[in-house]
């Protein structure tokens, strides 16, 4: 056998084998959806209360407007469903916003 033909068999028996385990293994192991959730509804709650403290270009209240600009701001950095709750609770907790 040439070293082309080995070469050849070997990266097949790899890529075979690699397959059959990540099979196996995922097959046997639940998905967890744990890291998956929609910020989005969350994001729009704060951007409905950050239009509220403000008309256009305009805030009504300079603190309150950076205030919910910032929990905005931790609210798209947030890694978790119950720190982006926390977030929310915070702000209607805060502000004159109505849940």
């Amino acid at each position: 056998m040439s070293l082309n033909v080995k070469f050849t068999v070997a990266v097949i028996a790899v890529v075979v084998i690699g397959f059959t385990a990540s099979s196996y293994f995922f097959s046997t192991q639940p998905i967890s959806t744990d890291w998956m959730f929609d910020k989005s509804a969350y994001i729009q709650k704060i951007d409905a209360c950050l239009e509220s403290h403000s008309f256009g270009d305009i805030s009504i209240n300079s603190f309150g407007k950076s205030f919910v600009e910032n929990l905005k701001q931790q609210a798209e950095a947030s890694q978790s469903e119950e720190e982006i709750k926390a977030i929310v609770d915070r702000l209607y907790e805060i502000t004159s916003c109505e849940p």
